[in-house]
């Protein structure tokens, strides 16, 4: 039961850390291109483009730490493949 709080916890504790990381990475993103366009005068180019740079940053570490908790899933010896 205790294992079962602990996982729990860690999971939540996970996701909010991702969510956290994509949205500042968005918000870099958006903000950053933002002062560039008022910086160069480029209105609305360079904010578009720091969205999507943010959005696709955002999308890459989703991916990594999806990547990197599917290793950890097979390091711990849960995996079923064991061709028996």
């Amino acid at each position: 039961m205790a294992r079962a709080k602990k996982n729990w916890v860690r999971a939540l504790s996970d996701a909010i850390n991702m969510a956290t990381t994509v949205a500042a990475a968005v918000a870099l993103g958006y903000f950053g291109g933002r002062w560039l366009d008022t910086r160069f005068d480029t209105d609305p180019w360079l904010t578009v483009a720091g969205f999507l740079l943010g959005v696709a940053t955002g999308i890459k570490v989703m991916w990594d730490r999806a990547m990197a908790s599917g290793d950890t899933y097979n390091a711990k010896g849960d995996d079923d493949s064991s061709g028996d």
